[in-house]
């Protein structure tokens, strides 16, 4: 930690043959208002106006491919046979969508499974074990066995 200095060092090169520059190239240098701050920073202003317009570019895209996608889907949704130009309504997109509702409702109920009051209590015994076993949780494996036996009888 204290080996080192924690300000940079000046090194200073001497070459071997002599190097000249002119006076005025050497008085553009010192007039130049950029810095390796300055530079870095303009760099990293550029990347970012770049990284912005590329996501707004891609989210235009992408909202647009929404759009033809869920026009497309609604159009194929809502034409019949006997019409050969589709129209979207908003009462017809609300039938659907009570219909959809419905439908899932429907499935909701049918994946309930009822369980018993022995799997409930088992299920009980397991949590009530564990809280007062905390970091011991091989303590309750009778319970947990128990459990397992109830839930696989069902």
């Amino acid at each position: 930690m204290g080996s080192t200095t924690s300000k940079p060092e000046t090194k200073v090169f001497t070459p071997e043959t002599p190097i000249e520059f002119s006076s005025s190239f050497l008085a553009q240098l010192e007039q130049s208002p950029e810095s390796d701050y300055s530079r870095a920073q303009y760099a990293e202003k550029y990347i970012q106006e770049r990284v912005a317009k590329e996501l707004t570019k891609l989210e235009r895209e992408a909202m647009d491919k929404f759009r033809a996608t869920t026009n497309e889907a609604l159009s194929r949704a809502s034409s019949s046979p006997t019409n050969s130009t589709p129209e979207i309504s908003v009462q017809a997109t609300n039938e659907k969508i009570a219909k959809l509702t419905q439908l899932l409702k429907e499935n909701a109920e049918l994946e309930k499974v009822d369980i018993s009051p022995e799997i409930k209590e088992s299920r009980e015994n397991v949590i009530n074990c564990l809280k007062s076993n905390q970091g011991k949780s091989l303590n309750c494996w009778d319970q947990v066995e128990t459990f397992n036996k109830l839930v696989r009888e069902l």
